[in-house]
């Protein structure tokens, strides 16, 4: 894990809150146990080594410079990815019929309960930053007026977690034509995408976290 840093500027907080930084040099595993008797991962910055259960968050210096968002090209992909079918990622494997037996709204108004949808929203949240951990995310939460790009994952998840009212969540991977949609409440994600290589990987995720990924009829 800590080999992609090798010789890059960063910033290391630990879990007790120092905080280190300069050019990274990874050691593996077996250099821990040779050295500090732990079997594990660990990287040296400016002259202090950090073991990998200590680290909190690892930022890359060279990245840190903020990148312009083109929200003519957001705008441009949103219209188009509307024209075409989408998918949702639910909590149930298919549509529930409106004869169908059962007890659907009942079970509904469960899932819908402030503990469990929390627990749904983190969820949700951590399936799109596991995608972040492949590729580039940019967020809105306020119905597409502001956006963000690679948002801090704890703030993300509690952003979601608090979203109330009539604003959404809107999460766009731009070069892989994808875009999700979660609103307040909603116990699913709609999922729009035709990428086969990101299809699958958001089929992978959804299914991971206990959700299903299925296809809508035309007509609905």
């Amino acid at each position: 894990m800590l080999e992609r840093f090798d010789g890059k500027r960063i910033r290391v907080t630990t879990n007790g809150g120092e905080v280190f930084s300069g050019v990274a040099a990874s050691c593996p595993s077996g250099y821990g146990l040779h050295e500090f008797g732990v079997e594990e991962e660990c990287v040296e910055l400016d002259g202090a080594t950090v073991l990998l259960s200590d680290i909190k968050s690892i930022e890359d210096l060279e990245s840190e410079k903020p990148r312009d968002i083109d929200t003519e090209q957001l705008n441009a992909l949103i219209g188009g990815l509307y024209e075409k079918p989408y998918r949702i990622a639910d909590i149930l494997p298919y549509r529930v019929e409106k004869d169908s037996d059962g007890q659907y709204f009942a079970v509904e108004r469960y899932f819908r309960q402030p503990g469990q949808m929390e627990r749904i929203n983190r969820k949700q949240a951590e399936i799109l930053l596991k995608l972040n951990c492949y590729h580039d995310m940019t967020v809105s939460f306020d119905n597409c007026e502001t956006w963000s790009l690679n948002p801090e994952p704890e703030q993300f998840v509690n952003a979601l977690i608090t979203l109330k009212g009539n604003t959404f969540l809107r999460a766009i991977f731009l070069k892989q034509e994808a875009m999700i949609d979660i609103s307040p409440g909603d116990t699913y994600m709609t999922v729009y995408c035709h990428k086969p290589e990101m299809l699958y990987l958001i089929q992978k995720l959804t299914n991971s976290e206990g959700f299903f990924l299925w296809e809508t009829c035309e007509d609905d």
